[in-house]
């Protein structure tokens, strides 16, 4: 790369077709999912050739920046550096647009050590710590290095308006044709791609905090209003509430038989999975309870944190009661009913092949994960092999890997690995090292469907920067997290918490610094794993481990939001004043501050159950 900076490694393509073009052609309304196909998939950066106009027009208004690679004011490599640093904190896009690539030359002219390093081309390069943090400078404002995190979810794309590109470009970029090339025959359709945008089987979700704070309030009008203006019925906070979650939690009957009515979802769940059951449940709604069990509501799901179901934490023997009477095959019933009416709703929108395809991938989607947190090894290896062999017949790119991801961003191996599915996570890094053994009509180095249907990446990370390893941890899923560990699993890696697999295995503590929770048995699976590399991953090398397991000049991890603890620091921190009426605090409808009762003094009992706290007195979570 001359003098600038050297070319770092290109990554390796497992997923690449030999026979397949080296440019990608597509819709505008296919972008979004090819260019996270070609990133999380590829290993590759998009290179879109845009002769129409349409994909720079829609990248413009997309979180991160949009640059002009031809105008010198925006190439200023100190401007380039401090954008590159917002975007991989925040996870998002640094596009650069071109009238044409005419060279390489083109690109590596602002490749710049320590502002914009050419280390960029490589997107698993980029997010190693010792390459961003040479870019941040802590004097100018930016965070330190131990207090910054880089989001897998940055993207670096290239948009240039001609169809031509350098040859050299493929050893980082994938080229993605938007529209059809000028030698393509012209399309009898002259619709304008823009108004189709965002039409299709997959439903565009507009959220709105306030119809949630609106379900909160008992306000049924607020609601109805918000839903007709075009807002989501399953809208949600920063914390994964909906307005279903929060009536539920307040026992607000007449909102909530309204929001199920126009098809609310009554099983989704808040981030630690506390369903509006649950919440009903935990402050003794039993009403409430009948009314979503008979709309679907499932009271097994299990709340992530505890392990706890509606039962477990029902206010008294009355609410055990209504939840232990019912049913469940009804339950099951009303589940399968839901998915029926759902799928035809989606069926309905459908106006193209396209979208067709796009709603078979989301239902394939939707069923591996069942599958994955069910435990059903053998239903989800026939389906990836289903996959597998369709595209063998065909030729073509299979609708879903195992790299398929839920709506929270998990992959099947994370969503096994949570439930402690450990054949599952064994199939899942494994399958595919040995499936290609006795294949003798491959060529040296190419590989089946059946292995790139089935190659799982061990360190994939959730919406959240959760990887694999911290998953299993934190819910102490010990066999899994050894099999992740054996296959090349990082526990170092941090969320977006800024917590890894390491920090997670920590005991809990109370106020007086006594164990409240024991996690060394998770906690001895990581110490075996730096043993045995005899590395000094964690810092301190085996000494330094062993003291951080036994709480030794340790960072603690904050107390849950909501628990006696959190709310003890809280008063302490705002002299005797509760903000967030999420955490278990009040919170008047107009958003003001009130007084605590009784400080500390009356916190214990009142701030696990709820009582005596205001107008949030009774929510959990």
């Amino acid at each position: 790369m001359g003098s600038a900076a050297s070319v770092p490694p290109a990554p390796v393509d497992e997923f690449a077709d030999p026979s397949a073009p080296p440019v990608l052609i597509c819709h505008l309304k296919q972008l979004p999912d090819l260019i996270e196909e070609v990133v999380f998939v590829r290993d590759k950066w998009p290179l879109i050739l845009d002769p129409s106009g349409d994909a720079s027009r829609f990248l413009k208004y997309q979180r991160g920046s949009f640059l002009l690679g031809f105008n010198p004011h925006d190439m200023e490599p100190a401007k380039l550096r401090k954008l590159l640093v917002g975007a991989l904190s925040c996870g998002s896009n640094m596009t650069f647009k071109y009238n044409s690539i005419q060279s390489y030359e083109d690109l590596e002219k602002h490749f710049v050590p320590g502002c914009f390093p050419a280390d960029i081309l490589n997107k698993r390069r980029i997010l190693d710590e010792e390459v961003w943090s040479t870019l941040l400078r802590p004097e100018e404002g930016d965070k330190k290095p131990h207090e910054f995190l880089a989001l897998d979810g940055f993207c670096f794309l290239i948009i240039t308006e001609t169809e031509d590109y350098p040859e050299e470009c493929l050893q980082f970029f994938q080229p993605i044709m938007v529209g059809k090339p000028a030698s393509a025959a012209a399309d009898s359709n002259n619709e304008d791609p823009m108004a189709g945008m965002f039409s299709g089987a997959k439903e565009t979700k507009k959220n709105s905090k306030d119809l949630v704070e609106a379900g909160f309030d008992g306000e049924l009008e607020d609601i109805k209003n918000l839903v007709d203006k075009g807002y989501h019925i399953d809208s949600e906070d920063g914390r994964g509430h909906t307005a279903l979650s929060e009536a539920a939690a307040q026992g607000h009957n007449h909102v909530i038989k309204w929001l199920l009515a126009q098809g609310a979802d009554p099983n989704l769940g808040n981030d630690n999975n506390r369903t509006p059951m649950y919440r009903a449940a935990f402050n003794g709604f039993g009403e409430t309870i009948q009314l979503l069990l008979e709309n679907g509501a499932d009271r097994e799901q299990i709340e992530k944190s505890t392990g706890e179901r509606a039962f477990d934490v029902a206010m008294d023997d009355a609410t055990r009661a209504v939840i232990e009477e019912w049913d469940y095959s009804r339950t099951e019933k009303l589940m399968e009913e839901r998915a029926a009416a759902i799928r035809k709703k989606m069926e309905e929108r459908i106006t193209n092949a396209a979208e067709r395809e796009a709603l078979a991938r989301r239902l394939i989607t939707e069923e591996l994960c069942a599958k994955a947190i069910a435990g059903n090894t053998d239903g989800l290896k026939d389906q990836l092999m289903e996959q597998a062999d369709e595209a063998d017949r065909t030729n073509m790119r299979p609708l879903v890997t195992c790299e398929a991801r839920s709506d929270k961003g998990q992959t099947l191996l994370s969503l096994a690995a949570q439930h402690g599915h450990k054949d599952i996570v064994r199939l899942l890094c494994e399958h595919h090292k040995t499936c290609d053994d006795e294949n003798f009509g491959l060529s040296p180095g190419e590989h089946s469907w059946e292995y790139r249907v089935f190659k799982a990446n061990v360190n994939s990370r959730d919406n959240k920067g959760w990887n694999v390893a911290a998953i299993a941890t934190f819910h102490e899923q010990c066999a899994s997290l050894e099999i992740l560990l054996e296959n090349g699993a990082d526990p170092t890696v941090k969320n977006s918490y800024n917590k890894n697999a390491l920090d997670l295995s920590q005991d809990d503590l109370d106020a007086a610094m006594h164990v409240v929770k024991d996690k060394g048995e998770i906690r001895k699976v990581l110490e075996v794993w730096d043993s045995a590399r005899g590395s000094n991953m964690f810092g301190t090398g085996k000494a330094g481990l062993a003291d951080k397991a036994a709480g030794v000049a340790a960072e603690e991890p904050l107390p849950d939001e909501g628990t006696a603890m959190a709310m003890q620091l809280e008063v302490q921190k705002e002299g005797g004043l509760v903000k967030d009426k999420k955490g278990g605090g009040g919170k008047g409808k107009g958003g003001g501050k009130k007084k605590l009762k009784g400080a500390v003094g009356k916190i214990g009992k009142a701030a696990s159950v709820g009582k005596g706290l205001g107008k949030g007195q009774k929510k959990k979570g």
